[in-house]
């Protein structure tokens, strides 16, 4: 063949043809069928819950972004659903490996984040919210409102405002599908405002990343499915920036608007942290206006505008539109003060300030007032407190009397009613909550715990003293004269000038 070397043509193996075949159309069968479901039941897990594929509609799995019927919505939720249309899908967490087993959670989160990441997760929970409460009220469920991580547990807060308390505290809640049935913690008072549920101890944080709460009221019943990660997210970032450590007395608020309304409340924050106030929190129930509220190492400012007068519930009583969110924020305030080991966390808004009047056996010459009262007179016996009342007495202004009622500082507004306080009524009252015995709180109110026995505290000791409209006069709701009244300059006089040193050291 002339020492040409000719090959013959190979013809392709049949077997591996078949083969290459088989293996394509079973990687095609995975992808548009199996995986989807497999990713679905790893997510519901548990045989009962499995159950909602055959049984639930998808309308009643609250895990999509819900469709708003423009015709229920009021102007006001409109609006707000406009304006935040675009985030309003599933919540994202930082990038894990495949695995829902983690070293520790908080790994996730990058060690050089800062306080404006936390700010901002806080935001995007406040989009993420705006619809999911609307869906959530139409639906008649309960509303979940954050996660707080107690001693290495999971503890999500409900809001149960709006339904009837008894369905919900019976209800069985079940995380990342686990066929264990988590704690509803107890409640003195169920429908007051909050529910809060604790993940069995087989979630822990630190291996499981919490994705989902799901929520089986009866039988018969359609069960509710919540996306947790969002949350869970918030709160690792809460761990690194809103807990600071070392914290023994704390105090809490929720205040509305932006200017005047937030230096009232530097006002109150600066008095408190001169009676011995460690840290203070301040939610925000309104439009975020990026930073421009006064800042202070010790003071907390958190986005929280759940914007709940957007919606239009029916047959409600205004106050529990108006307390919605004020309660809902205490009690996330008691369980992070829970989870930091914080012996007194204290509830007023920024018109009340606390005044120790008993100075014959309190003097700030060894500490500050309130820390003193806190640790000579309860110290040992705080195991068995879950909180201190203190009534509340109204300050103001004598209009017979003062000419030019407007003042610089709150405290300046010095007349009461000259009743002795200690026999004043007890109409409101505020309280210095033990969050290590209590974990339900809201407005006033113990709402649940370990220990809720509470002492009301003598007005001639420790009180309020509530500036509340004091150009209008010493107290708004009452009908007192010149002649009703006194002047009482003791807290004037002890912390004016302080005060006012305590605000212009910082400003500069």
């Amino acid at each position: 063949m002339n020492g040409l070397i000719i090959r013959k043509r190979q013809r392709p193996n049949a077997f591996l043809q078949i083969l290459l075949l088989l293996s394509f159309f079973s990687f095609v069968f995975y992808c548009t069928t199996l995986s989807p479901i497999a990713n679905r039941y790893r997510n519901l897990g548990g045989e009962e819950e499995k159950k909602l594929d055959k049984d639930i509609p998808s309308s009643h799995i609250s895990i999509s972004s819900p469709t708003i019927s423009p015709v229920a919505a009021t102007p006001a939720l409109k609006e707000v659903l406009k304006r935040d249309s675009v985030v309003t899908p599933s919540p994202t967490f930082p990038p894990t490996k495949t695995t829902s087993v983690l070293v520790n959670p908080l790994h996730n989160v990058e060690s050089e984040s800062n306080e404006k990441e936390a700010i901002e997760c806080q935001l995007e929970m406040e989009k993420y919210l705006y619809p999911k409460i609307y869906q959530w009220v139409t639906e008649k469920v309960p509303i979940a409102v954050n996660v707080k991580v107690i001693k290495n547990q999971y503890h999500v807060i409900f809001n149960t405002g709006y339904i009837d308390p008894d369905i919900w505290y019976n209800a069985k809640y079940h995380c990342n599908g686990s066929n264990d049935t988590a704690t509803v913690l107890s409640s003195t008072k169920p429908g007051k405002g909050n529910l809060i549920i604790q993940c069995p101890e087989a979630i822990q944080y630190n291996k499981e990343m919490l994705r989902t709460v799901s929520v089986f009221p009866r039988k018969g019943w359609n069960v509710t499915l919540y996306e947790t990660e969002l949350f869970v997210r918030c709160e690792q970032l809460d761990m690194k920036h809103f807990s600071p450590p070392d914290t023994s007395i704390g105090m809490c608020t929720s205040l509305s608007g932006k200017g005047k309304v937030r230096d009232i409340a530097l006002q109150w924050v600066e008095y408190h942290k001169l009676i011995g106030v460690d840290h203070t929190w301040i939610y925000i129930n309104s439009d975020w206006d990026d930073g421009k509220q006064p800042e202070r190492p010790y003071i907390s400012w958190i986005p929280y505008n759940l914007n709940i007068k957007a919606y239009d519930f029916a047959n409600r009583p205004w106050t529990q539109r108006s307390e919605f969110f004020r309660v809902t924020s205490q009690v996330e305030c008691v369980l992070r003060a829970r989870r930091m080991g914080v012996d007194w966390i204290i509830f007023t808004d920024i018109d009340e300030y606390v005044q120790i009047v008993d100075n014959a056996t309190i003097s700030e010459e060894c500490q500050p007032v309130l820390k003193q009262l806190l640790d000579t007179y309860y110290k040992d016996e705080r195991n068995d407190i879950g909180g201190l009342v203190m009534n509340s007495i109204p300050f103001g202004n004598n209009l017979e009397i003062e000419e030019n009622p407007n003042k610089s500082l709150l405290i300046d507004h010095v007349y009461r009613n000259k009743i002795n306080p200690k026999e004043a009524r007890w109409t409101t009252w505020k309280q210095i909550v033990n969050p290590q015995n209590v974990h339900n709180y809201a407005k006033q109110m113990l709402g649940g715990g370990d220990v809720l026995k509470e002492i009301r505290l003598d007005a001639n000791r420790v009180r309020i003293n509530h500036y509340k409209e004091v150009n209008k006069g010493v107290g708004v709701f009452q009908t007192e004269n010149s002649d009703d009244l006194v002047e009482d300059r003791a807290l004037a006089d002890n912390y004016h000038t302080r005060l006012v040193n305590a605000m212009d050291t910082e400003e500069k």
